[in-house]
């Protein structure tokens, strides 16, 4: 049985559980959460690798534009994802100096 089907079945439950228990829980909620957002139409969410193939990229740009503030990020979880909003405005960018 899995963690949150316990929880949820017993809820004022004590339970022992191991790190690795306790990890793959919080990866799940982490996970369906992210899901749960990205689902969502409101500002579309990308990954890093959706944002290295979008521009032709490698990961340690997309890294330094992060750090630089010029695509601003979003973590869910241990996840980070990048605003459709931000690539908009990189683009803006990108287009201006041209």
């Amino acid at each position: 049985m899995l963690l949150n089907e316990l929880i949820k079945e017993n809820p004022n439950i004590n339970l022992t559980v191991s790190g690795e228990d306790l990890l793959n829980f919080g990866n799940e909620i982490a996970s369906k959460t992210a899901s749960e957002i990205l689902d969502k139409k409101e500002d579309k969410l990308y990954s890093p690798k959706e944002i290295e193939d979008k521009f032709g990229v490698c990961t340690t740009t997309v890294w330094r534009w992060r750090k630089l503030g010029i695509l601003e990020s979003k973590k869910i979880g241990n996840r980070v994802y990048f605003s459709e909003s931000s690539i908009k405005n990189l683009i803006e960018k990108k287009g201006g100096e041209a």
